[in-house]
C-alpha cells in the first residue's frame, strides 16, 4: 500500500487534482480471474463488458484485445465499441430505448439486439426484411423477486414491491412475456436465440441472486424447447467489496430523523468463483446443457481499477462538526450524497497517528456534495494534503458532470508507464455547444463545421506529460 500511495503522490506532482488513476494491472487481474472461473465450467461461456459502466476508450480497447464482447445501451456506445475493436458479432445492444436509427445501425453491422420494448419487434422485422437476411435477437426477462435484503423490514417490503414493478424486460411466466415472444415468433426475419436477465447493481446476496436466476432459467428452458436458444445472459451486478450501499427503508429513515442510529447491515460481496459454477449447475438441471452461459460484468471488472486523487482545500472546525473540503466532489464522484461509501486514504506525507472523526465534502455549492458524514482520518489533515478515494472505476466517467466544476482527467498506469488517457475538461469545453445559430453548419447549404476533437484525443489540454515513467 505504501508504494501505491507514493506512486499516486508522484502523479499529483504532474497532474492537477482531482484526477482519476487507472491501474491497468488491477484491470487485467480482474479479467484474468473471471476468465479462469468461466474456463473451468466445461461449457461455452461469453463475457460482454458493460460499456455504460465506464466508456473510457483506453479500457474498451484493452478489454476488446482480450477477446471480450461488449454490452451497449445506446447508439454512441455501439459506435465506441466498434471503434475500440470489438467484433460486431460480440456486441449485444441492450436497454429500454432504441431508436430506429440505432436499430438500423445494429442490423447493418450485425450486432445482436436484446429486445426490451415491444415496438422494437416490428421495426427490427422491417429492417431485417429490407436487408434481406434473418436477424438474431434476444429478449429480456425479469424474475419478479428481489435480489437484495436488509434487517430493516420496511426495506425488504420495498425491495419486493420494486421487483414486481421492474420496468426492464417482461416477468418470467407472465402472459405479457408470452405475447411478446409470440410476436417475435410471428416475425419471419427474426430468430430468438438468447434470453437476458440483468437483475440489479451491486448485488451482494448470493442466495437471492440464485433464486432469481432460477426463475429466469425455468423460462429459458421453455423457450429453448421452442426456439433452440444459443445463450443465456445472466447480466452482471456482481457486488464488489470496495463500496458499501445503504439498505434502508422508510422505517430506518424515520428512526434516523428521531435521532436513532440507522440500521447498518454487514455488506458482503459476491464470490464469482462460487456463484458462476452454481449457475452452471442450475442450467444443467434446467435442461440447458448445450446453451452458452454469458455474463455482463461492469463494476466487477473496473471498480477497484480506478481511484480518485483529490486535495484538501479547506479545513473548517465548527462546534458540531469538523469539515475537510476537497477539490473533487459529486461532479467527478457522482455517487457522493447517495449514501454509498468509498474508502478515503490520506497519501503524500507522513501523518499523525492520532485520528479524528471528520465530515468530508466536495467543493460544490450543493448540500448533498458529501463524501462521508463521519470518517476517521489523521488529526493533522489539512489544506494541501492529498486524499485517495478508492473504487471509482464504475459509473464515474459516464455519469460525471460539469455542475460548478469541470470533469477530471484519467491517468492510466501500466507498470512504470503513466499515460494521460482522458484529459481534464476545461471551461471552454463546457460551452462548446452554445449558440448553435452562430454555427455555419446550421445555415442552409453551408459546409459543415469541423467536428470538435473528442476529449480522449484532444490536443488542447493543459500542459501535462502524455506518457513517461512515474
Amino acid at each position: 500500500m505504501r508504494a501505491d500511495h507514493e506512486r499516486l503522490a508522484k502523479l499529483a506532482e504532474r497532474h492537477a487534482t482531482p484526477f482519476h488513476v487507472l491501474d491497468c494491472g488491477r484491470l487485467d487481474e480482474a479479467a484474468d480471474r473471471l476468465a479462469g472461473v468461466l474456463g473451468g465450467l466445461g461449457r461455452e461461456t461469453r463475457v460482454y463488458y458493460s460499456v455504460k459502466t465506464n466508456y473510457l476508450p483506453f479500457i474498451l480497447r484493452r478489454l476488446a484485445g482480450r477477446g471480450m464482447g461488449a454490452d451497449v445501451v445506446s447508439g454512441y456506445e455501439m459506435d465506441a465499441a466498434l471503434a475500440a475493436g470489438f467484433a460486431p458479432a460480440d456486441i449485444v445492444f441492450n436497454g429500454p430505448v432504441k431508436t430506429e436509427e440505432e436499430l438500423a445501425a445494429a442490423v447493418r453491422h450485425g450486432v445482436r439486439v436484446h429486445i426490451d420494448g415491444e415496438q422494437e419487434i416490428a421495426v427490427l422485422e422491417r429492417l431485417a426484411a429490407a436487408a434481406g437476411h434473418p436477424v438474431e435477437v434476444g429478449i429480456r426477462i425479469s424474475p419478479g423477486v428481489p435480489v437484495s435484503t436488509s434487517r430493516d423490514p420496511s426495506y425488504r417490503a420495498q425491495a419486493a414491491a420494486a421487483a414486481l414493478r421492474n420496468r426492464f424486460g417482461w416477468p418470467a411466466g407472465s402472459t405479457e412475456l408470452a405475447r411478446v415472444v409470440d410476436l417475435v415468433a410471428d416475425s419471419p426475419h427474426l430468430t430468438l436465440t438468447a434470453v437476458h436477465a440483468h437483475l440489479s447493481s451491486q448485488i451482494v446476496h448470493e442466495e437471492l441472486m440464485l433464486r432469481a436466476i432460477g426463475r429466469v432459467l425455468d423460462e429459458a428452458a421453455r423457450l429453448h424447447g421452442r426456439f433452440g436458444l444459443r445463450e443465456v445472459n445472466i447480466g452482471g451486478g456482481f457486488g464488489v467489496p470496495g463500496i458499501r450501499r445503504p439498505r434502508t427503508g422508510p422505517l430506518s429513515a424515520l428512526w434516523a430523523q428521531q435521532g436513532g442510529i440507522p440500521v447498518q447491515d454487514e455488506e458482503p460481496f459476491l464470490d464469482v468463483a462460487r456463484l458462476l459454477p452454481a449457475i452452471d449447475g442450475l442450467m444443467e438441471r434446467a435442461g440447458l446443457g448445450g446453451v452458452a452461459l454469458a455474463c455482463e460484468p461492469g463494476r466487477w471488472l473496473v471498480s477497484d481499477a480506478m481511484s480518485l486523487v483529490t486535495r484538501v482545500v479547506s479545513r473548517k472546525e465548527l462546534p458540531e462538526a469538523r469539515w475537510l473540503i476537497l477539490d473533487g466532489g459529486s461532479n467527478v464522484a457522482p455517487w457522493a450524497g447517495t449514501g454509498e461509501v468509498h474508502r478515503l486514504e490520506p497519501i503524500g506525507r507522513t501523518y499523525s497517528s492520532r485520528t479524528s472523526t471528520w465530515s468530508v465534502s466536495g467543493p460544490l455549492c450543493y448540500e448533498n456534495d458529501i463524501h462521508a458524514s463521519a470518517v476517521d482520518l489523521p488529526d493533522d489533515t489539512g489544506p494541501g494534503d492529498l486524499l485517495c478515494l478508492r473504487d471509482t472505476g464504475a459509473y464515474s466517467l459516464g455519469r460525471s458532470n460539469n455542475f460548478i466544476r469541470t470533469r477530471a482527467a484519467v491517468v492510466a498506469v501500466d507498470g512504470e508507464e503513466a499515460t494521460l488517457v482522458w484529459r481534464a475538461e476545461t471551461g471552454t469545453d463546457v460551452f462548446l455547444l452554445a449558440d448553435p445559430a452562430a454555427d455555419p453548419a446550421t445555415d442552409a447549404g453551408a459546409e459543415p463545421a469541423a467536428e470538435p476533437v473528442p476529449m480522449a484525443r484532444a490536443t488542447t489540454a493543459p500542459a501535462a506529460p502524455a506518457a513517461g515513467t512515474i
